[in-house]
């Protein structure tokens, strides 16, 4: 009879653990003949089946074995039969349950291990049993979400009258097998000593819970040896816990949230099952993001890739330690920036059961910060035996092309940081989403600006991985047009870490190409932004087109030039190429323009006009110098105190008087480029009178520039009737400016127009 019921047991253990085969240790060898170490679970011994517990004190679920739907899951694997105990959530905190045993049993053993879920089985496509779960577990199986903390808690086994054995158990466990004689007892007692309200009401598993007439017998799930080949965590071996608070997830299928994610990208690499963390400010030391893994103390090293998960925002930065425990004690702990490169990682796990990844945030880091946030990442991660199993994994990898490649879209930057409101990353994938400097669109670039908090400057900045493959890059760089902060700003480029490049950024120029020699660069970061921690003092530049050349420079078609066009003998400036810089401070209050930034009036709608001579316009600009009697903090979006030396020929935008007064200067800045046109034809009147307000002069100077050179002064006056000029520009002039002129000395200006613009040759 006995032999029948162990044949069935074997079968049903077949049919239910198809996906624990080797863990049930039904099959030994290679021709799958059972061996006798490894054993099906001896239900005929299963205790609840045969007898009642009596619960004392506490609460108790008991657990029969009835049929093949009531696995119960517990370390990553499948048990059965027993019973989860408690203690009362209100008063006593201890509990206990006795076994009557009427001294008929040799020897008892059960499995004690952390949380614990009842899984039913389904049937799948294939015809085959798998876990169902409900909808209260959020990882896939069979991993557990445990709750918000671990809690440990005391606990003795008593054989009658006398104590056999007091354990320290926690909720968080891997399973613990227990076996105890048991020869003459009477009963056999589980108590909970210490720590039992904390627990409640989850309690305490205690299954595969049998009974001995005689010797006692492995059951249940019991560890296989492990294989000659690496283990691939995720893939081949799951995490059988997270916290429920931890917002550690597992990819793929991760979570009903997850949308199906295959992967993550570090560094521009793929990386497909791995472990991904937010780790966010505020985190303390019991907010460890963690997951842990039952090795079963099967293996003897573990591999794995650490970094910052490629970033999709762009205000986000920080640090973070990674710590790593083997049954509790760290064998690994290091910090990690979203500054660097991946790490590969190789540890000694001999003998560990319990392996544990916690993530958690670096506070009060004054070098990067960490305010809102980043994703960490664990990829690649492989348990083996040995260390010649190691060397036959085939770690995640890109290949790169042997040709010059756009970094954005075909490299991809793995970290940027910038203070924008909306995207700084333009990756090409279409033409509608760009940005501009001096007038021109790019659709493959960064924006980069810093960010201040009330301590310091946050520098902004942009990472590439270039594997060291390539020893030159080329980019385009200058100031964002209408970006409202025109300050002269420093770009710098680091190659490992040493700089190798700094650039003076005017904000005036137009976009300028740049090639730097890399040569054996790996990570190559552009930082911007560490001249002020002022916000009306710290400008917004771009980087675009850039390319990374495996050879040295080259002319590629990558990103083909604006090609000059014939716009005739004269040209009207604002339909032809536009200003693309137009600065005034507050001109849209003042003079009750409706919707218009700045003074600029493109001709596009007869909504927004301006009058001058009694005839009205919607094509020019208005400029105007304003006095402050108090500095405007505003962001991009607004109108700012702006400063900065142009050209060797302007006055300062910005200077303080002694009463702490700001003078703004207005400008306007066109580019035209290769265009062939040698003087500007213009109309300038006054527009708007200012005699009522305080600080206002009734003369200013209009000065008209041609890249770097003033090429004309005129004197604007209160009540000048409108007139025209014709100004020489030069041969091969880049970029045209109108510059109303505040010098310290001077106060607010009345408020000019210029139309009427033609480009002659």
């Amino acid at each position: 009879m006995k032999k029948l019921i162990k044949l069935t047991a074997l079968l049903l253990c077949i049919a239910m653990l198809t996906s624990t085969l080797a863990g049930c240790g039904l099959f030994g060898g290679d021709d799958d003949e059972p061996v006798d170490e490894f054993n099906p679970p001896y239900i005929e011994n299963y205790y609840v089946n045969k007898h009642d517990p009596v619960c004392v004190t506490g609460g108790i679920e008991v657990y029969k074995y009835e049929s093949d739907k009531d696995a119960l899951w517990m370390g990553g694997h499948a048990y059965y039969s027993g019973f989860v105990f408690r203690a009362n959530q209100t008063g006593d905190e201890k509990a206990q349950v006795d076994l009557p045993l009427d001294g008929a049993y040799e020897n008892i053993s059960f499995v004690i291990g952390g949380q614990c879920g009842k899984i039913e089985m389904k049937v799948d496509e294939n015809g085959n049993e798998v876990p169902m779960y409900s909808s209260s577990y959020s990882c896939s199986p069979p991993t557990l979400v445990g709750q918000a903390k671990e809690v440990k808690v005391g606990l003795q086994f008593w054989a009658d009258d006398k104590m056999v054995d007091e354990v320290l158990f926690s909720n968080y466990q891997t399973p613990v097998r227990y076996t105890y004689n048991v020869a003459g007892a009477q009963k056999f007692t589980f108590k909970i000593v210490a720590g039992g309200r904390e627990l409640s009401p989850n309690g305490v598993p205690v299954l595969e819970l049998t009974v001995w007439e005689g010797e006692a017998h492995e059951t249940g799930h019991v560890p296989s040896p492990a294989g000659g080949q690496p283990v691939q965590l995720i893939k081949d071996l799951k995490p059988y816990l997270i916290p429920s608070t931890s917002g550690a997830v597992y990819y793929p299928n991760a979570t009903p949230s997850s949308e199906g994610r295959a992967h993550i990208n570090m560094c521009g690499i793929k990386y497909e099952n791995v472990m991904a963390t937010y780790v966010s400010m505020g985190m303390t030391e019991n907010d460890n993001e963690e997951m842990f893994f039952n090795l079963e103390g099967k293996y003897n090293y573990l591999t794995f890739t650490a970094g910052v998960a490629d970033r999709t925002t762009t205000y986000s930065e920080g640090t973070a330690w990674l710590t790593v425990y083997a049954d509790g004690k760290i064998i690994y702990e290091e910090i990690y920036s979203s500054h660097e490169l991946q790490k590969k990682i190789t540890l000694d796990v001999t003998g560990c059961h319990q392996l544990v990844f916690a993530w958690m945030s670096d506070e009060g880091n004054i070098e990067y910060g960490n305010s809102t946030g980043n994703y960490f990442g664990i990829g690649d991660a492989y348990v083996a035996t040995t260390e010649a199993a190691l060397n036959t994994i085939k770690y995640s990898s890109r290949d790169l092309p042997d040709r010059p490649v756009k970094m954005m879209s075909e490299l991809g930057a793995f970290s940027i940081f910038s203070n924008m409101q909306d995207d700084a990353i333009f990756d090409g994938s279409t033409q509608f989403h760009t940005f501009s400097m001096g007038g021109v669109k790019y659709n493959e670039g960064i924006m980069l600006h810093s960010t201040n908090t009330m301590l310091q400057t946050k520098p902004a900045n942009a990472s590439f991985n270039l594997d060291g493959k390539y020893d030159t890059i080329s980019f385009v760089t200058g100031h964002i047009s209408n970006s409202n902060v025109y300050e002269n700003e420093q770009l710098e480029i680091y190659a490992d870490g040493k700089l190798i490049k700094t650039i003076d950024v005017k904000c005036t120029m137009l976009p300028q190409e740049y090639i730097v020699d890399v040569t054996g660069c790996k990570h190559l970061e552009f930082v911007s932004g560490k001249l002020t921690n002022q916000l009306y003092e710290r400008p917004v530049i771009g980087i675009a087109n850039l390319v990374a050349y495996p050879d040295g420079y080259i002319e590629t078609d990558l990103f083909p030039e604006r090609t000059p066009a014939d716009f005739g003998a004269t040209c009207d400036l604002i339909d032809t190429f536009g200003f693309y810089d137009v600065y005034n401070s507050h001109v849209s209050k003042l003079v009750g323009a409706v919707s218009v930034v700045d003074g600029y009036y493109d001709g596009t709608t007869n909504k927004n006009t301006f009058t001058v001579g009694g005839k009205t316009y919607n094509k020019g600009i208005l400029l105007q110098t304003n006095i402050h009697l108090e500095l405007d903090m505003a962001g991009l979006g607004g109108s700012v105190v702006l400063g900065s030396m142009f050209g060797g020929w302007g006055w300062s935008i910005l200077a303080f008087a002694t009463a702490g007064e700001a003078h703004e200067s207005a400008f306007a800045m066109a580019n035209i480029k290769d265009s062939g046109y040698t003087s500007v034809t213009f109309t300038v009147g006054m527009q708007h009178d200012r005699t009522g307000e305080a600080f206002i002069d009734d003369e200013t100077t209009l000065m008209i520039g041609a890249d770097d050179e003033c090429v004309k002064e005129i004197t604007l006056y209160k009540d000048m009737e409108p007139t025209t000029y014709t100004v020489e520009l030069g041969e091969d002039c880049d970029r045209l400016m109108f510059w109303l002129n505040c010098a310290p000395e001077n106060n607010g200006s009345h408020t000019y127009a210029i139309y009427d613009i033609t480009l002659n040759k």
